[in-house]
């Protein structure tokens, strides 16, 4: 169900998933930041934009879990982007910003990047988010059941890839 509003206490619930969530000898997105705290700020900030851009769906009223994705074609208003880059401020210092972009950098043309360089099209999943409270209880499959069963949204048999 796409999600219209949200109170805080929900984005941040998905700051927290994030943040605090045990990557085990994975290197997950907290590692990027300062401490855990920042992290969630930080996410808070993308789910703040992505339920701005209206592009976060959720699972029921509950708000079991969260997606946030794209269909080819679908624009998104710039104005969308001012809650993270809210939340981008708030977790780093400028020095630390430089430090992640170069990271990203470093890590090579994105899949995404690929599939815009082909102009193929893709659902571009930006969030998935199942808050700690719901975590282990099969809400991640019901969360990926919004999106794989439409293949032909893109046209493409290797969107999974």
């Amino acid at each position: 169900m796409l999600v219209h509003s949200l109170e805080d206490r929900y984005i941040e619930s998905i700051g927290h998933a994030f943040g605090y969530y045990d990557y085990g000898e994975e290197k997950g997105l907290v590692s990027a930041f300062k401490d855990r705290d920042r992290t969630a700020v930080y996410i808070c900030g993308f789910a703040r934009s992505m339920l701005q851009a209206g592009l976060l769906y959720s699972t029921s009223p509950r708000y079991e879990g969260f997606i946030a994705y794209k269909l080819p074609g679908q624009k998104i208003r710039p104005s969308a982007f001012l809650p993270l880059l809210q939340g981008v401020f708030r977790s780093m210092t400028l020095a630390e910003l430089l430090r992640f972009a170069r990271a990203i950098k470093q890590g090579g043309a994105s899949l995404r990047d690929e599939y815009d360089k082909r102009k193929a099209p893709y659902i571009f999943v930006g969030m998935l988010c199942v808050p700690e409270a719901y975590q282990h209880q099969g809400y991640m499959r019901k969360l990926l059941g919004c999106i794989l069963p439409t293949p032909n949204v893109t046209g493409s048999e290797e969107f999974l890839r």
